[in-house]
C-alpha cells in the first residue's frame, strides 16, 4: 500500500498554530539552475497569489498521517500559510486520499473528516471548529473598523508586517508583545488563558488580527479605549446567519456596495468572495443578486479548473546539480521542498526491499529535466517514480504493479 512518509516533526500539546522552514531555490527561468541549500524564511503568497494558489489542483494520498505534519507539509509545498486552531488534536491520525482537486477543496476535506471547517484570514487558511471558522473573517473586519475610528490609537496595529516566534511561546505573552507595539496597555492579560505553543513563522498580518487569531481560539475577543487601554472580553456572537458569496473580481468595490445598501449586514470581501452576516432574509436577497451578477458561478460556488490537463509547471525548466550529496531521505525531503512537490513514499515496500533512507547518496546533472534530476537521484538506489504536475510518487522500481 502507497503510505507518505511521516515527517519528523514533534508537536507538543496542545498545539495551535503552524511553524514551518522551507529551503530556497533559485528564481524560476528556463535557464539551467542550481541546487541550493539556504535555509530561508518561509516564503508564502500574499495579496491575490495566496487566492490563486488557493485553487491550484493538487493530491494528496494519506495514511496514518498525523494532522498537523501533514498540514506542514502542503503549507511548505504550496507556499500558503496554514493555521490549525489549538482545540484540534495536532497528532490525530489522518487517513485520506483525495486525487486532482484544488488546494481549497483538500483542506476543506481535511478539516470536514475531523469534524472541522475551514475559513480564512488573509493571507492564512484556517482549520478548526466550524463556529470559528465562519466568523473569523467577520470578527477580525469589526475589530478593525473600530480601531479604525480611533485614528491614532489604533494606527499602528493596522500596519501588516511578518510575524514569528519560537517554540513553548504562550498565548498570553504574545499578545502582552502585539499590544505594547500597538502602543496599548493591556489591563487583563490573566484573562487570557496559559498554553504552549510550537513555533511559528507567519506571512505579514496586521497586530489586530494577530490578536483576533489569538483570542477567538479561546472563545475570546478584546476592546481597545480612546485612551488606549485594551481589555480581553467573551466573546459574544452577534444575531444573524452568515453566507459566503462566490463573486470571482471586483469583490471589494461590490462589498462596498452592498455595505452601503444593507447597512444592517457585516459585509467582507475575501478573495473571489464575499462574506455577509446578517437577517436570513437580507441573505436570501443577496443570493438572488449574486447569481444575476454571475449564474454559472454561482451554480457551482467552488468550480475545479481541472477539466482540461494542466500544463507541467517544469516543462520550461532545467536543472545543474555538480556536486549533489547527503542522505537518501534529506535529498528527497531538500528537492521536493525547493520544488514545491508533494511526495508520496512507499517506505514500507522500501524498507521490504532493503532500502535504506539514511544512506549516503552523490549525484551529478547537467541542464536536466526535472524527471531526469529524480531520476539521477533515485534509480541507482533501486527506486522510480510517477509524477504528475506538483505530485511525485517514490517506490521500489521491483514493485512493476505500482501506480
Amino acid at each position: 500500500m502507497m503510505e507518505k512518509r511521516r515527517l519528523n516533526r514533534s508537536a507538543i500539546v496542545p498545539v495551535a498554530l503552524l511553524g514551518v522552514g522551507i529551503l530556497a531555490f533559485c528564481a524560476d527561468s528556463a535557464n539551467s539552475q542550481t541546487l541550493s541549500t539556504t535555509v530561508s524564511r518561509p516564503i508564502f503568497a500574499t495579496g491575490e497569489e495566496f487566492w490563486q494558489r488557493l485553487e491550484r489542483t493538487t493530491s494528496i494520498y494519506w495514511t496514518d498521517v498525523p494532522l498537523r505534519d501533514g498540514l506542514l507539509r502542503l503549507a511548505e509545498t504550496h507556499g500558503v500559510a496554514i493555521v490549525l486552531d489549538r482545540r484540534c488534536n495536532p497528532g490525530e491520525p489522518m487517513t485520506l486520499t483525495v486525487r486532482q482537486q484544488t488546494l481549497r477543496d483538500v483542506l476543506s476535506a481535511i478539516a470536514h473528516q475531523r469534524g472541522y471547517e475551514l475559513g480564512f484570514l488573509p493571507p492564512l487558511a484556517y482549520i478548526g471548529p466550524a463556529d470559528t471558522a465562519s466568523r473569523l473573517e467577520i470578527v477580525a473586519a469589526q475589530r478593525r473598523k473600530e480601531l479604525q475610528a480611533l485614528g491614532r490609537i489604533g494606527a499602528a496595529a493596522l500596519r501588516p508586517s511578518p510575524v514569528s516566534w519560537p517554540r513553548l511561546s504562550t498565548p498570553r505573552n504574545l499578545v502582552l508583545q502585539w499590544a505594547r507595539e500597538a502602543g496599548w496597555q493591556l489591563a487583563n492579560a490573566e484573562e487570557i488563558p496559559h498554553d504552549l505553543w510550537p513555533e511559528a513563522s507567519l506571512p505579514a498580518l496586521a497586530i489586530a488580527d494577530r490578536i483576533t487569531l489569538v483570542l477567538l481560539q479561546f472563545d475570546l475577543t478584546y476592546q481597545v479605549s480612546e485612551s488606549g487601554v485594551m481589555t480581553v472580553v467573551p466573546f459574544m456572537p452577534q444575531n444573524g446567519d452568515i453566507k459566503r458569496f462566490r463573486i470571482g473580481s471586483g469583490t471589494s468595490i461590490l462589498a462596498q456596495r452592498w455595505a452601503q445598501q444593507f447597512p444592517g449586514c457585516i459585509v467582507v470581501p475575501s478573495g473571489p468572495e464575499i462574506v455577509v452576516q446578517g437577517p436570513a432574509e437580507t441573505l436570501s436577497e443577496l443570493s438572488r443578486l449574486a447569481a444575476s451578477l454571475n449564474p454559472a458561478q454561482q451554480r457551482s460556488p467552488l468550480p475545479n479548473p481541472t477539466t482540461a490537463a494542466a500544463p507541467d509547471p517544469f516543462a520550461q525548466r532545467r536543472f545543474t546539480v555538480r556536486d549533489g550529496r547527503g542522505t537518501l531521505e534529506g535529498v528527497i525531503t531538500q528537492l521536493s521542498r525547493q520544488l514545491g512537490i508533494e511526495v508520496q513514499f512507499d517506505t514500507e515496500g522500501a524498507r521490504r526491499e532493503g532500502i535504506r533512507l539514511d544512506q549516503l547518496i552523490e549525484f551529478r546533472v547537467t541542464n536536466a529535466t526535472v524527471d531526469e534530476l529524480w531520476r539521477a537521484i533515485l534509480e541507482p538506489r533501486g527506486l522510480t517514480f510517477v509524477r504528475t504536475g506538483r505530485t511525485i510518487r517514490i517506490f521500489p522500481a521491483s514493485h512493476t504493479g505500482a501506480p
